[in-house]
């Protein structure tokens, strides 16, 4: 039996380890903007004056009527639970037979990769690409894809597409024995907006998770919304117990936390529009509820300014764009990504 080389992995944010080893410093001097999770960990904050029960520690885990409640009552669907929407990402394409898939292009990148190491043809496309192809099979001089998946709001570059269009996208797919699948990572904030507010075509896959508004990146914990076979196919490639009891427990507390739910939105929402003042004079290339993205000629030597002065960024080389996540209510950190921005201002000049 011979190994089976497998192809490189995607970079992501939230390596600050490999910054304090670059750049030097402590954890504690470092101001972490890499990841886009919620500055305000639910945990932090509600989480520790908890106890969870002995059980879901001690047995092995399984899905509780309570935790389905909470799902349905704050999605308004039934799904399945996934140990993070990521995990989903990477089954999902083994669950459909090779095809021509469309991917959003330049946002997360491991679902291009994921549905590329499964056997697909990949295209990665641009919300301008796929508006104007489906634009044009209304005139019957167009193909569509097999699959066409989608991060909305977009990230990092915060496209917006509407549910209306998405389910009138979903039913040329239908026609043509296709799908859509969309991941609302960053959708918490303005729920409103969401697939899930409507009855789901029969095409249609949504994926959901704790990690950035609840600040839960840790539980690894998210939730999938489709028809029941597909769920069913994902839970059977998954395995059984894929998801820890504790995580679940947890993920039922946050998810029936409706005040804690209604603050969050309040604050992530001022503290966004904060950031957005000292942002002003940047090119502001898009942006969710969770982060802003900047465009610049040289987005890596930015990256390396930033970094000298304790702050990590998201780079997307190929776009030449800086994600940067919330910074919070911390007024020394709030100082500290002032003052780099200031003197980056200059420095641009």
């Amino acid at each position: 039996m011979q190994l089976i080389d497998v192809a490189e992995t995607v970079i992501h944010g939230a390596d600050l380890q490999r910054a304090i080893k670059q750049f030097g410093g402590e954890p504690q001097q470092w101001l972490d903007l890499s990841s886009a999770v919620s500055p305000y960990c639910w945990w932090s904050e509600q989480g520790k004056e908890l106890s969870c029960p002995v059980s879901f520690i001690h047995e092995l885990p399984g899905i509780q009527p309570e935790l389905n409640r909470a799902i349905r009552t704050y999605y308004g669907h039934e799904g399945l639970l996934v140990p993070g929407s990521q995990r989903a990402i990477a089954e999902l394409p083994g669950c459909f037979s090779r095809g021509k898939v469309w991917s959003l292009a330049g946002t997360y990148g491991e679902h291009a990769s994921c549905w590329k190491k499964a056997g697909h043809s990949v295209y990665e496309k641009t919300a301008d690409d796929i508006r104007q192809a489906f634009n044009a099979v209304a005139n019957n001089n167009h193909e569509l894809p097999d699959m066409l998946v989608l991060v909305n709001p977009g990230n990092p570059g915060g496209e917006r597409f509407s549910a209306a269009e998405l389910h009138g996208w979903a039913e040329q797919l239908k026609q043509r024995q296709a799908w859509l699948l969309c991941d609302e990572a960053f959708m918490d904030c303005t729920p409103d907006d969401s697939l899930l507010t409507q009855t789901l075509a029969d095409n249609m896959l949504v994926l959901r998770s704790l990690g950035k508004f609840f600040g839960l990146a840790g539980l690894r914990i998210g939730v999938v919304f489709a028809t029941a076979d597909v769920l069913q196919n994902l839970a059977n490639r998954l395995g059984p117990w894929p998801v820890a009891g504790h995580s679940l427990w947890l993920a039922q507390q946050a998810l029936s936390d409706e005040s804690w739910i209604a603050q969050q939105r309040s604050r992530l929402k001022d503290n966004h529009a904060l950031m957005a003042q000292w942002l002003n004079g940047f090119f502001l290339a898009g942006k969710s509820n969770l982060f802003f993205t900047l465009k610049f000629p040289n987005a890596e030597r930015v990256q390396t300014f930033l970094a000298e002065r304790y702050i990590w960024s998201r780079c997307f080389k190929q776009q030449q764009l800086i994600r940067l996540g919330l910074v919070g209510d911390d007024a020394c950190k709030q100082q500290q990504l002032q003052q780099a921005l200031n003197e980056l201002r200059e420095f641009l000049l």
